[in-house]
Formats: structure tokens, sequence, C-alpha cells
């Protein structure tokens, strides 16, 4: 068994070494960062087939929000409605859907509560 250790050690390896684990910021107040994610491929009920699960990290209460389909410009009403109304901008938002997704979710939402956005791009070299 000895032998076999040796070749262990000086193996290489392939995979990149995993950086650590980065902790979501403390809350300091309500809704100051909220998770956003959802409940889909349910059983149709009144032509609701998924639910919008937005989750606020300090007090951990959640809203439920049942939707017809996952689409962006629904989204923003159902958020504005729902969330931004009582609760207003959140500091950092976290979901589990992709980037694009996101993006347009967060550009669109802008749009409707007229925040101008100025993105800003960058070359490094």
């Amino acid at each position: 068994m000895e032998k076999y250790d040796q070749y262990q050690k000086i193996k290489s390896r392939a995979e990149i070494p995993v950086e650590k684990l980065k902790l979501n910021a403390v809350p300091e107040r309500l809704w100051q960062y909220i998770s956003v994610n959802f409940i889909t491929k349910l059983l149709v009920f009144k032509d609701y087939d998924s639910i919008l699960v937005v989750y606020d990290m300090f007090l951990k209460i959640l809203y439920f929000i049942v939707i017809i389909e996952i689409i962006a410009e629904r989204l923003v009403k159902l958020f504005k409605d729902n969330v931004w109304k009582l609760h207003r901008l959140s500091k950092s938002m976290i979901s589990d859907k992709d980037l694009q997704f996101v993006a347009r979710l967060i550009k669109k939402l802008n749009k409707k509560l007229k925040i101008e956005m100025k993105l800003l791009t960058a070359f490094y070299l």
C-alpha cells in the first residue's frame, strides 16, 4: 500500500482549486437583502402553474406569489405590486435563475419604476 501512496502524492490535479465560500452580507434592516426563487412545474390550477417566492433574509419573511408563466414583464408587475409597493427597493437580490433572466428582470423593473440605469463597461488589460 505504501508504494501507491507515493503515486497519489505525485499525481497532478486537473481540476481548479475551489475558493472559500463567501458569506452573504448580514442585513441591518428589513428587505435590504432578498432572495427571489421559483417553484415550477406544478399542477395547473386556475391557469397558474408556478409560484414566485420572495424571501427577506432579515426576519425570514416569505411571500408566495402565484404566476401563470415565468415571463419578465409579468414578473415585474407582480414584483412591483406585491413587494416593491410595501418595502421599496432592496440593496441586493439573490436568485437561482440564470444571469440573463435576472438582468432582464432588473432592467424592466427599473424601467417600470422610472429608475435611470447607467451601465459602465470597463476594459482591463
